[in-house]
């Protein structure tokens, strides 16, 4: 190993450590929120971190001999192919779960099954170097199979883009995702890494990518509502003029039954919750359909990616399904139900506002029917 690489080595993988610090110790990450994307994330930081100061130690002893050295060298490239095994499948997961909400039971099946087989190869190889090899010397070599670990790790990176490409169709474009910010230095700094041997890129790359994604979700928040965690009224006016591209689509207003009682008769603290059990309902209920958004106070607007009525019928059969359902699976204080208005629209006809009157109106024709089929008093809605 020259002096030049290894000091290469050395200041590309502080480089990644700075960054990964950097955003621990600065406001584009919260340590304290504690859902399983940030944990994911939390994963990733941990992940990228560790690599780096196992990389720089695997370049150090490679092609020193002494004891102990070659053990060293074998559990340290040993670490690294973990750490290139995982970074693949925790990237699948926050696309998903950002984007999804949840990862799907074929994704699981997929990604720990490739996981599984090689992490056994990985195993194997202390026995057969397939993968990779330390020779008597303590130098690193690749074996047989290094391409195609490779090539499992470039797919789940690939299979995080078609998560996103999916979830991005699915709802219509109004869902966003910084996968571009994640990709370009990855790809750069693993292609330099693949054709230059001896030198050292990929998990600066990763450092690099994961920090400009972390500040992209960070500027996310301008568009979401801090207490539910969904998209606000300022997101639905971003989109506006992308929906326009459409021809057409269904829009849907969704106003809480009962929520001034609720605050009323239980506190505010207990009307936030509502306001979060209705959140997660909607959230769980649309799904990778459309995009739910918290329009204003116990309101909320669901844009769906459909121009079908009885797409649109079965979808607001669903939400009151779930919230009858809801109800009686928490023992909650409160009960949740809701009035629901929609349409199918032309946004190139109709301006969000125009539309806006539209479906409110047809959301309170909704709500006059249930306090008239329940007799509850209108003045605490």
């Amino acid at each position: 190993m020259h002096e030049v690489c290894l000091s290469q080595v050395y200041i590309s993988d502080m480089l990644g450590i700075f960054l990964i610090l950097g955003i621990v110790l600065s406001s584009s990450w919260k340590l304290q929120n504690k859902n399983n994307e940030n944990r994911i994330l939390f994963a990733i930081m941990v992940l990228i971190v560790t690599a780096c100061i196992v990389d720089a130690l695997t370049f150090t002893v490679d092609g020193h001999t002494g004891d102990g050295l070659r053990i060293v060298s074998y559990i340290s490239n040993f670490v690294l192919f973990l750490a290139d095994l995982f970074i693949g499948p925790l990237w699948v997961m926050i696309v998903s779960l950002h984007l999804n909400g949840r990862l799907s039971k074929p994704q699981r099946v997929f990604l720990t099954t490739v996981v599984s087989i090689i992490l056994v190869l990985l195993i194997y190889n202390f026995y057969d170097p397939l993968v990779f090899d330390i020779s008597e010397n303590n130098q690193y070599s690749r074996g047989p199979l290094f391409a195609l670990v490779n090539f499992w790790e470039a797919v789940f990176i690939a299979d995080g883009v078609l998560v996103y490409l999916i979830a991005k169709a699915r709802s219509g474009g109004s869902r966003f995702f910084p996968v571009i910010h994640f990709m370009w230095p990855i790809f750069v700094c693993v292609c330099l890494q693949y054709y230059f041997y001896g030198i050292s890129t990929i998990w600066v790359g990763i450092a690099v990518g994961f920090t400009s994604m972390v500040l992209a979700l960070q500027n996310e928040n301008i568009f979401l509502d801090k207490l539910t965690g969904l998209f606000n009224r300022y997101y639905l006016d971003r989109i506006s003029r992308e929906l326009m591209v459409r021809p057409k689509l269904a829009i849907m207003m969704i106003d809480m039954n009962g929520f001034k009682g609720i605050n009323d008769s239980f506190g505010h603290s207990e009307g936030d919750d509502a306001l979060v059990s209705m959140a997660d309902v909607l959230n769980e209920t649309i799904g990778a359909r459309g995009t739910v958004i918290r329009y204003a106070g116990d309101e909320f607007v669901v844009v769906l990616n459909t121009d079908r009525e009885n797409e649109c019928d079965e979808c607001r059969i669903q939400i009151k399904e779930n919230l009858n359902k809801f109800n009686s699976k928490n023992k909650k204080k409160y009960k949740l139900s809701a009035s629901i208005g929609l349409g199918i629209f032309n946004m190139r006809k109709n301006s969000v506002d125009e539309i806006m009157e539209i479906i409110d109106a047809r959301m309170y024709e909704d709500k006059k029917s249930y306090y008239e089929s329940t007799g509850h008093d209108r003045r605490r809605r």
